[in-house]
């Protein structure tokens, strides 16, 4: 998924409050995800999924942590909490840049989930 198809799903949902500061515009950009554009697919299935939940759309991060995905929302059911850490434990099997399957790396100065591709690059990088 590109950035702009992303953009282009945050248009057509209203997009998404701010959680720390409400006076602000919807949040319609991507570039508030501060994760790669392998994991779009999976936070978008991930808001359509809470929306159906009654989430208010109210939210406060969405970023790359020691590899896994972290999706932070002011508040919300059960159901919605365990909707947002099946997302963030299935991004560990995601590979961040692509979205193919992937595994958390730990051998490379940081942890990143990556496919064989996109890791075989980083090696490729670190040897130059």
């Amino acid at each position: 998924m590109t950035d702009e198809q992303m953009d282009t799903f945050l248009e057509s949902i209203g997009g998404l409050e701010n959680g720390y500061f409400t006076d602000r515009e919807p949040i319609k950009s991507c570039g508030f995800f501060a994760c790669g554009s392998g994991w779009y697919p999976l936070i978008k299935e991930l808001i359509e999924d809470l929306i159906a939940l009654g989430w208010d759309k109210k939210i406060c991060q969405v970023r790359e942590k020691f590899g896994g995905l972290r999706f932070y929302i002011n508040s919300g059911s059960d159901e919605m909490n365990e909707r947002i850490s099946k997302a963030e434990n299935d991004s560990y099997e995601i590979c961040e840049r692509t979205g193919k399957p992937g595994v958390l790396r730990t051998d490379i100065g940081w942890y990143v989930t990556l496919c064989d591709e996109e890791y075989q690059k980083v090696l490729e990088r670190r040897k130059k």
